[in-house]
């Protein structure tokens, strides 16, 4: 504790923009690339070019392999989508205490037992600040852009700097790439009484549409409340076999559909079946759209790092969903 008192931070934001600039903004794009690592569970985390196909040709002959072994049909073709990046402002206002704060955390990951001096060298306390700061900003990407997205420049916060899912769906369906035999028309409200058929509706389109993604690997995603009540509505179907506490893991008539709650859906009604790698989130790999800037105040700096991202999903042919937004 009393060892940074004796640090002097009275540079630390000429240091900071010398170290980054002299990186060539590098550094924030394997910020963001690090801090998107967290999103991995629940989509394909890419950087790639502006305007290039999000569907990959790995991706592609998975799932022509797939389909060949449907009845021995030829593989199916599927269209793709092309990224299109946003840039968004990430900006906070950092005290001195925060960057004491942090600079501990960085004393502390220096001693690690099994830190490399390459790793140190790599990583001078600038670097390690930006990727954290990034990183820790995620955690509200996640929860607030991902699907619940819409971008205004005049609001500040994360879910004004990209659009999510939840609006790149609904103009989709709007002009007609996702084709409305993907699309479920849910009741009204969705509650303990009709939730069961509401999810199996859903996956009963593609067995109706699309039948050779029956051999594939699907996520349902939805949000907890919505998966609750399909537990609730599922033991009152069938009272005799489930029991209070059953968790179901994947849907009873599709056993190649998982059940996945996706924490940016709290307060949705969205549910949406797709391979897990359908879902994207794209880093721009042009180091020249990022940004950042650092202006010292009377007792803190005011840090402004500016990023280019996007959510989108591959392909129109592989997601099926019902009307929620």
């Amino acid at each position: 504790m009393a060892a940074d008192k004796t640090l002097d931070f009275s540079s630390f934001d000429t240091n900071l923009l010398r170290t980054v600039e002299g990186l060539g903004n590098v550094v924030i794009i394997d910020a963001m690339m690090d801090g998107a690592a967290a999103l991995r569970n629940d989509f394909a985390v890419r950087t790639m070019r502006d305007k290039a196909a999000l569907v990959s040709v790995e991706f592609q002959d998975a799932f022509k392999a797939a389909s060949d072994s449907f009845e021995g049909r030829k593989g199916a073709t599927i269209r793709s989508r092309y990224v299109s990046f946003t840039e968004g402002d990430i900006d906070i206002e950092i005290k001195m205490s925060d960057v004491k704060e942090l600079y501990r955390s960085y004393l502390g990951w220096i001693i690690a037992p099994d830190r490399s001096e390459a790793e140190i060298r790599d990583n001078p306390f600038e670097v390690f600040f930006i990727r954290r700061i990034i990183a820790n900003h995620f955690a509200f990407i996640r929860t607030k852009t991902a699907w619940k997205g819409a971008i205004n420049n005049a609001n500040i916060g994360a879910n004004n700097i990209a659009d999510g899912l939840l609006v790149k769906t609904a103009a989709s369906r709007t002009s007609g790439e996702i084709v409305a035999s993907h699309v479920f028309t849910a009741a009204t409200t969705i509650d303990v009484t009709n939730a069961y058929d509401q999810v199996n509706g859903v996956a009963d389109l593609i067995k109706s549409t699309r039948p050779e993604m029956l051999n594939m690997e699907l996520e349902c995603k939805l949000s907890q409340s919505v998966y609750d009540l399909y537990r609730k509505n599922r033991r009152a179907l069938f009272s005799q076999h489930v029991g209070p506490g059953e968790k179901p893991t994947e849907l009873d008539d599709y056993s190649n559909i998982k059940f996945k709650i996706d924490p940016g859906l709290a307060g949705k009604s969205t549910i949406m079946v797709t391979p897990h790698d359908n879902l994207v989130f794209a880093g721009n790999e042009d180091p020249g759209t990022y940004y950042i800037n650092i202006v010292r105040q009377v007792k803190s700096w005011q840090l402004t790092v500016r990023v280019s991202l996007a959510f989108d999903f591959a392909s129109p042919d592989l997601i099926f969903l019902n009307d929620k937004v």
